[in-house]
């Protein structure tokens, strides 16, 4: 089944910019960014980068993931 490149998966937490399925995004592996009711998604390193002063993380690291749908 081949994915809609038009769809939109979500937004970027720091830029806004829109994030399309099937294209990359990155996720912060710290589960408090990882809650259910409020997810944290990045277009890119740089961004995920950006919300670090904010969450003071110990062991700060990033994964890349395929947006999907929901």
């Amino acid at each position: 089944m081949a994915t809609n490149p038009n769809v939109a998966f979500g937004v970027c937490s720091v830029c806004r910019k829109e994030i399309l399925v099937g294209a990359k995004l990155i996720r912060c592996t710290v589960s408090t960014c990882n809650r259910k009711r409020f997810p944290l998604y990045f277009c890119s390193p740089s961004c995920w980068d950006a919300h670090l002063p904010d969450a003071r993380h110990r062991d700060p690291a990033y994964t890349e993931e395929v947006a999907r749908k929901q």
